[in-house]
């Protein structure tokens, strides 16, 4: 495979993981979780969580 090829395959897979992370957040928050909470299970910054959640 192309370098060009594997970079268009990593990032797709990026964006994909991201965008699975985001729905996790908001389906979370939605049943109840605190920001701070969220941050804590998926061990990310919580000024991140508070992005995505407001971002929804």
């Amino acid at each position: 495979m192309c370098n060009l090829s594997q970079g268009i395959k990593e990032q797709a897979y990026a964006e994909g993981t991201e965008n699975g992370i985001a729905k996790t957040i908001i389906k979370m928050y939605r049943k109840g979780y605190e920001a701070e909470q969220i941050s804590d299970i998926l061990d990310m910054e919580v000024e991140k969580v508070r992005e995505i959640i407001e971002n929804e």
